[in-house]
């Protein structure tokens, strides 16, 4: 009885152990991949959010992590340059300008059968509020995505 539990033990750790690495592997390969590890603002500093599973199935995705923060000029400017350097490899793109408030979706290469996207959003002069959102799933557009994130 002792034995099974052990081996339980053992086999519920191995399969944590396996899990680590593919959430931290979602943004892996993306430039902007630094700003969610706490490279450009310290992660005390942001708000940041994770949800995988059910609870985003009724949306079409399997993963969502999204950072939001308050950052000068210099800041904003090096994660634009973050995320333009992944626009260069994205599938497709679509930027928006509506006054001082700005959006980038990014549909990046898929992983196997997955869809990714990764969304910027910014606007303020002065200090200006970022949020920067990697998203994915089936969801196989960015239409299709905009339309759930509405």
């Amino acid at each position: 009885m002792i034995t099974d539990i052990l081996k339980y033990i053992q086999r519920t750790f191995l399969f944590v152990l396996l899990l680590i690495p593919l959430a931290s592997f979602a943004q892996s390969g993306m430039h902007s991949n630094v700003v969610f590890n706490g490279g450009v603002v310290p992660k005390d500093k942001m708000v940041e959010v994770k949800v995988r599973g059910r609870a985003m199935s009724k949306y079409g995705l399997t993963f969502y992590h999204s950072v939001r923060f308050r950052a000068n000029q210099n800041t904003t400017k090096r994660i634009l340059q973050l995320v333009t350097q992944d626009a260069q490899n994205a599938a497709s793109t679509e930027h928006r300008d509506k006054g001082s408030e700005h959006s980038f979706i990014l549909s990046m290469p898929n992983h196997g059968g997955t869809h990714r996207y990764l969304c910027f959003l910014y606007g303020g002069k002065k200090n200006v509020d970022i949020t920067l959102v990697y998203m994915e799933g089936r969801v196989a557009s960015i239409d299709e995505l905009r339309k759930l994130i509405k």
